[in-house]
């Protein structure tokens, strides 16, 4: 195997490129690979811009924004070094060992009832999380599963108090203003987007985007199946955008109640192509009233419903 080196502002790195057990994750944009700090041999994470997207403005942009990100929390990566060389670009951070709460929801040894709490617990970390950041005006507008990471100390997950890390923040924006990624097509994920996000109103996403994609992720992790329960894509839209989220039989009253009030959406008695951008935009508005106002309310919450 032939190590690739790479001379960073802080420290120099390795990783082996050619080696498929080193890759962690690979998408449409990037390749994650297990890399080391030459001198510590301190495992880190390596994320690749894909070489053919080097010239591809908002791809591009994506890395750059993650490496400008000064946000100091248990519950966020930390972004290590920016490496630019010719035509490529690299991004360090560190090494989470652990799981995403996508594989955990999915992992049937988790779908007993008793685990529900050890799942509360983990939306409630990442609330405090988005908490910290909303704090600072900022959200991050593409909360998902696959970006949630719980940590595996010592080879156990710690199902009393578990510890999370939000682990891409690429997307993250000012509140209720234009994010740089604007325009050149979605930069979330439609199945956790808000209705406001689905619909384009970039003036109206903020925290309540972020409270309202936890909330679909709530009901994810405790129903074992998607809320927005379509893959056809003429219905996707309408579903996430206006259709109420049903009650789920895996959900007590209590629990569909907080999933409820997380994810209120506005009330379109009418196609919503009969309304103008103006009516959906108040419709939008009175829907973020009937949201929680705070993360910290959510997590609280959803806190109170365990035992």
């Amino acid at each position: 195997m032939q190590p690739r080196l790479l001379k960073g502002s802080n420290a120099s790195y390795f990783f082996f490129p050619n080696e498929e057990t080193t890759i962690l994750s690979r998408n449409k944009f990037s390749v994650v690979y297990i890399a080391a700090e030459l001198d510590s041999k301190t495992k880190v994470v390596c994320k690749q811009l894909l070489p053919a997207l080097y010239h591809h403005h908002t791809a591009k942009l994506k890395f750059f924004i993650e490496a400008s990100i000064k946000l100091r929390h248990p519950g966020i990566v930390k972004t290590i070094d920016l490496i630019v060389e010719e035509n490529e670009i690299f991004l360090i951070q560190e090494f989470i060992n652990g799981f995403t709460l996508s594989e955990l929801i999915a992992n049937r040894e988790y779908y007993d009832y008793r685990y529900n709490p050890f799942f509360y617990k983990v939306i409630a970390e990442c609330l405090n999380a988005l908490s910290f950041i909303h704090e600072e005006k900022l959200c991050l507008c593409d909360v998902k599963p696959s970006n949630i990471m719980i940590v595996n100390n010592d080879g156990d997950i710690d199902f009393n108090n578990p510890i999370i890390k939000f682990i891409d923040l690429s997307s993250l924006k000012p509140c209720f203003q234009t994010g740089a990624l604007e325009g050149g097509g979605k930069s979330f994920n439609i199945m956790y987007g808000s209705p406001e996000q689905v619909f384009g109103f970039s003036e109206l996403v903020g925290e309540h985007s972020d409270i309202f994609s936890m909330g679909v992720i709530l009901y994810e992790a405790i129903a074992k199946e998607p809320a927005l329960n379509t893959s056809n894509p003429m219905f996707i839209k309408r579903f996430q955008s206006v259709v109420k989220i049903d009650k789920h039989y895996r959900f007590d009253d209590e629990l569909y109640n907080v999933i409820s009030k997380a994810t209120t959406k506005p009330e379109l008695i009418k196609s919503s192509k009969e309304y103008t951008a103006d009516e959906i935009k108040i419709l939008i508005i009175k829907s973020l009233g009937k949201r929680y106002q705070t993360a910290l309310d959510f997590r609280n919450d959803l806190l109170s419903l365990i035992n």
